[in-house]
């Protein structure tokens, strides 16, 4: 049983300067969000997570009606995460019945085991880490947002670490048990649930890589338009150096079984060796995108595996850009370029002082101003585009409607005052923008005093 100073959560920096939460699905509820950043030549995705479960909670392109994971506000987010969120469930070969173990999870089948995880939280990425002294078992998850390149992606990392002294034969079932299909809009989700599945279709499982869309789009009109875009789920692991796809179960029954609110695997524990199912429903119905494998670890020895979550404007792009995305070393290529991306627009206020907290709150808050108001690119012409800026869209501001362009050079909306007050600094920072600010907002102004409440993209 987990003892009361085992739930006790505590909060420092380590020597990474990340932050850090150990316990936190027994720490005071919070939210938060990845910077929407993907560079200049990148697809920007938006992404929010709290300290529950495994942590992301929803994430999509362009707004609230392109999600993959659909959006909830904080506080149903803090409830649901657990559930519909990323899910590992483990089953290990023993004397007698399988063990089975959740990592991540705060359900009552864990109280038995001794447990220590971790939350890191820097600029850029979320790394979650548990172990399971009891078992033996240690977990490792590595989120972050893939920048330059040609779709736009969530990458995570997971790692199964043996750290008994005995050899363990596993099996693992890893992913999501629901994934939104691409043009399900959130007012469809949200008032039509059941309706809207009767559009739900899964393409691609032949390679694969399922791309989840709607057939066509249902709204109400009198021609049919058909849709090309879908979201997709890709997953690998490496033998050697050499890739191997991953086919992702795609019917949550065959996993869940009618266990309908996904508290446990029904199927995987009913069986003793669980297979990937002969048949699947991969229409009419909400999918899933579950991985599984059998792992065989020895004494201190680990498994890694892929996962890429995304977007892509048809299935034959996506396929065209597998080998690509599946070579080996291009996660933690996309890993560093993100890293160095926040680094480098975070560099303009660049603080060395005796506190290391205070520089990297002014890092920080930098990198806040410019999600707010964006990022001043000048051209030789003088001519000044803003990138990178959004509205205020995170958990607990559930209502704004927030846009990023799944574009290169991407931009999105802002409310007039907090894109005015955020590029208040730009002029000290970027002195070559001059008057551009106080010419651009002085002209929106109206004769009677008024602004406009919404600064949309340029064009």
């Amino acid at each position: 049983m987990l003892k009361g100073k085992e739930r006790k959560p505590r909060y420092y920096l380590n020597n990474k300067n990340e932050f850090v939460i150990e316990n936190y699905n027994y720490a005071k509820p919070f939210a938060n969000f990845f910077p929407g950043i993907a560079g200049k030549y990148g697809i920007p995705m938006w992404v929010f997570y709290v300290n529950r479960g495994q942590c992301i909670s929803s994430f999509g392109i362009r707004d609230k009606d392109q999600a993959i994971l659909e959006f909830f506000p904080a506080n149903k987010s803090w409830q649901f995460v657990s559930a519909q969120g990323f899910r590992t469930f483990i089953k290990i070969k023993s004397a007698k019945e399988p063990l089975y173990y959740e990592p991540f999870h705060n359900g009552y089948l864990n109280l038995k085991y001794r447990l220590v995880n971790s939350m890191r939280i820097n600029s850029s990425e979320l790394i979650l880490e548990e172990e399971n002294i009891t078992l033996g078992i240690k977990t490792r998850v590595e989120y972050f947002n893939i920048p330059n390149d040609t779709y736009a992606g969530l990458s995570r990392t997971v790692s199964i670490e043996n750290t008994g002294n005995k050899h363990k034969s596993i099996q693992l079932i890893d992913g999501l048990p629901q994934i939104v299909p691409f043009g399900t809009h959130n007012f469809f989700l949200k008032k039509l649930g059941r309706t809207i599945e009767a559009w739900m279709n899964i393409d691609n499982l032949d390679n694969d890589i399922p791309f989840y869309k709607l057939e066509v789009d249902p709204t109400d009109r009198p021609e049919v338009v058909h849709i090309d875009g879908g979201n997709f789920y890709l997953g690998f692991h490496f033998k050697g150096s050499k890739p191997e796809l991953i086919r992702p179960i795609v019917d949550p029954e065959a996993v869940f079984g009618a266990v309908t609110d996904f508290s446990y695997p029904a199927q995987l524990l009913a069986k003793s060796k669980f297979l990937y199912p002969a048949k699947q429903m991969t229409k009419n119905k909400t999918p899933s995108a579950l991985l599984l494998m059998n792992l065989e670890l020895g004494p201190k020895e680990q498994k890694t595996f892929y996962s890429i979550i995304g977007q892509a404007r048809n299935a034959k792009t996506l396929n065209t850009s597998v080998p690509k995305i599946t070579k080996f070393g291009y996660i933690e290529n996309k890993l560093g370029e993100n890293l160095e991306l926040i680094r480098k627009l975070t560099e303009d206020i660049l603080t060395n002082s005796s506190s290391t907290k205070f520089n990297l709150y002014a890092a920080q808050t930098y990198l806040d101003n410019i999600m707010r108001g964006g990022y001043p690119e000048v051209f030789k012409s003088g001519q000044v585009f803003y990138l990178y800026s959004r509205k205020h869209g995170d958990l607990e501001r559930d209502y704004n409607r927030f846009t990023l362009q799944p574009t290169y050079l991407s931009q999105g909306n802002g409310n007039y005052r907090d894109m005015n007050q955020n590029r208040r600094n730009d002029v000290w920072f970027n002195p070559e923008i001059k008057d551009e600010n106080i010419i651009f907002f002085m002209n929106l102004l109206q004769s009677d005093g008024f602004n406009p409440l919404i600064i949309k993209g340029e064009s």
